[in-house]
């Protein structure tokens, strides 16, 4: 069987602030400084429920980092400041998004999950969730899985936030593992269609009409601020959006 090696990721040229930042996979070696990282921004959420810890944190890592997945992080010199995870899951593996949300069985193979994301305090600001997020969608697509998924939860406003304007919409919300969350999802082949003269806007907290928008056959398109109230614009779903993002992909 041939060795896999960890893949090399390019400086991130785009971020002044961080001008010796370099990028790698981590492996089981970093794991101990992953868990500092992680000990140190979830003690600081503004609300518990944006980020539940997993309660086996050594197998979430083994099943986001090689061989099963990749686990980027972003140091200065010595020093894990962000990490970003993405999951590749087998179809039938528990907690698959794509079964989640309703998807045909015969896409869930092109799924690849978002699975966590975090930045220490003091180097927030440098568009690092932005890079990290456009890097995961780029393994991805090396991944020959078009399909981007992530979770958020409804209190994770600055996340959803960063997925929208990076062209996700929200494809389904309700309860995963006892927790109100709403799937965010993006179709790298661009196949996704929606109709923009027939939206409705909910308000970002309001987990009662979300879930109905999104049984009725509307997604999440874009984000209003209407003074302090974050709305979320949800737009009708076209008939050949369905079958674009759930039929034969492209040769």
């Amino acid at each position: 069987m041939p060795k896999i090696l960890p893949p090399t990721f390019p400086a991130p040229g785009n971020l002044p602030g961080l001008p010796g930042a370099t990028l790698r996979a981590l492996t089981s070696a970093d794991f101990a400084a992953w868990t500092q990282l992680r000990d140190e921004v979830l003690a600081g959420l503004a609300h518990p429920d944006m980020y539940v810890r997993e309660a086996d944190e050594a197998e979430f890592f083994a099943q986001n980092s090689l061989p099963r997945g990749e686990c980027i992080g972003v140091f200065l010199g010595e020093e894990l400041v962000a990490y970003a995870m993405l999951g590749m899951p087998a179809v039938g593996e528990n907690g698959h998004l794509g079964a989640i949300v309703g998807m045909p069985v015969h896409q869930q193979a092109n799924v690849a999950q978002m699975a966590s994301c975090m930045v220490r305090v003091p180097w927030r600001g440098n568009q690092l969730q932005t890079m990290l997020l456009r890097l995961r969608c780029a393994v991805a697509q090396a991944y020959q899985r078009p399909l981007c998924m992530a979770v958020v939860s409804l209190h994770s406003a600055a996340s959803r936030h960063n997925m929208l304007a990076h062209g996700m919409w929200i494809e389904w919300t309700g309860v995963i593992d006892s927790l109100q969350r709403q799937v965010l999802k993006i179709d790298l082949y661009g196949r996704a269609r929606w109709d923009l003269g027939d939206t409705r806007l909910i308000a970002g907290d309001d987990f009662a009409q979300l879930c109905a928008a999104a049984a009725s056959g509307y997604v999440g398109v874009a984000e209003v601020i209407d003074g302090r109230q974050r709305l979320l614009r949800y737009a009708r779903r076209l008939p050949d959006a369905v079958s674009a993002a759930h039929g034969v992909l492209p040769l």
